[in-house]
């Protein structure tokens, strides 16, 4: 191992008030989401996924996304993004003044389908459309693939397909692309392998890496990947979250223990060590999910 090769920086990508409170049964308060936001930005994040416009019908949680956007205080030099799944929720996060917007599509046929009710190519063909309108808009783009280490319903996936949708998603415009562990289902050897594939094989977009828990495993994911090279890394305050519609999902890579273990190794997040764990302890607070759902 080449210590003297890791970098001195990496980003860590803030999803606890989407991805986190998204599968959530119990609406949360308006206000306490928006406090959850600022929370996190007075920690220090950079990146935080807000909210999400799909359809309430879908996520009744984030069905307060308007207002959370216009409660929420923001900072210069913080991106506050949002997930979209269409070109009408583009059109409402520009609307909101959202300058970032979050794509996903999965590897896997039947996650897709139980996620967005279509079809992985059919997925792609409407990101490829709001990339189009962002570009017009001045709006960048950020793209998930999930089940990119396993699906819960078909199992284990060949990263081929992952490399396959990353190479796509580069071509419509995607800035970055976040490889998704959906339910806990990577290790050390396939966060490793699979990254580094896909890093050598892209020019314009960004890889980053988005794991949930795992009995610890996580992290050793973690760097496992910061190993091939990669230097941005999603994570959730209070490690909430999950998929909704993924069985067997668990919660997020916990920012404040991610935060930790990169300050431990002399790499900075930017990121207040204090501060996050603040915001941390407020999010589990939020949670009905976390005590049994985030494989620890």
């Amino acid at each position: 191992m080449d210590i003297g090769a890791f970098p001195k920086e990496v980003e860590i990508f803030e999803v606890g008030p989407r991805d986190g409170l998204q599968p959530e049964p119990v609406f949360i308060d308006t206000r306490k989401k928006i406090e959850y936001v600022n929370m996190l930005t007075e920690a220090g994040c950079r990146k935080i996924e807000v909210s999400s416009f799909v359809h309430p019908k879908w996520v009744p949680q984030l069905a307060d996304v308007r207002e959370v956007f216009a409660g929420i205080t923001r900072r210069e030099g913080v991106t506050y993004s949002a997930l979209v799944p269409n070109l009408r929720g583009l059109e409402l996060a520009a609307e909101c003044g959202v300058t970032e917007v979050v794509t996903i599509v999965s590897t896997s046929e039947s996650h897709n389908r139980k996620n967005l009710n279509v079809s992985p190519a059919e997925t792609l063909g409407e990101i490829q459309k709001i990339n189009a309108e962002a570009r017009r808009r001045g709006i960048r783009v950020r793209s998930y693939i999930a089940t990119v280490f396993g699906c819960p319903i078909e199992g284990e996936q060949d990263p081929a397909k992952a490399l396959d949708t990353a190479l796509a998603l580069e071509s419509f415009g995607a800035y970055e692309i976040s490889l998704g562990d959906t339910t806990g289902m990577a290790n050390p050897v396939s966060a490793f392998r699979i990254p580094a594939m896909i890093a050598s094989r892209l020019t314009t977009a960004r890889l980053a890496v988005h794991y949930h828990q795992h009995f610890g495993l996580e992290h050793a994911n973690n760097f496992a990947s910061l190993q091939a090279g990669i230097t941005s890394f999603d994570g959730a305050a209070g490690g909430l979250g999950g998929c909704p519609y993924a069985p067997g999902a668990t919660g997020n890579c916990a920012t404040e223990i991610m935060t930790q273990m990169f300050r431990r190794m002399g790499i900075e997040t930017g990121i207040d060590s204090a501060k996050i764990g603040k915001a941390a302890e407020y999010a589990k607070t939020l949670s009905t999910l976390i005590h049994g759902k985030c494989g620890v």
